[in-house]
């Protein structure tokens, strides 16, 4: 089914109050990063939030990775 709208995606299909507690902020290495928690101590990378450009070409940081954070790195 295709929708022809102007309305954003957000609006059309809501995303539900569980899934934004799962996500939270964090700081690696310098480079601030929008995650989910994917399991106990491992997480998923949604967004990098930076204003470096070479943050955004560094593989290690590409939406979709999963890093395992212990409790001190974060």
């Amino acid at each position: 089914m295709i929708y022809y709208t102007m309305m954003p995606e957000e609006l059309m299909f809501p995303t539900h109050e569980e899934e934004y507690k799962k996500q939270t902020i964090i700081e690696k290495n310098g480079v601030q990063l929008l995650v989910q928690q994917a399991s106990h101590s491992q997480y998923e990378i949604l967004r990098v939030l930076s204003s470096n450009p070479s943050h955004y070409l560094d593989e290690q940081y590409c939406p979709g990775q999963k890093i395992i954070m212990g409790v001190t790195e974060q």
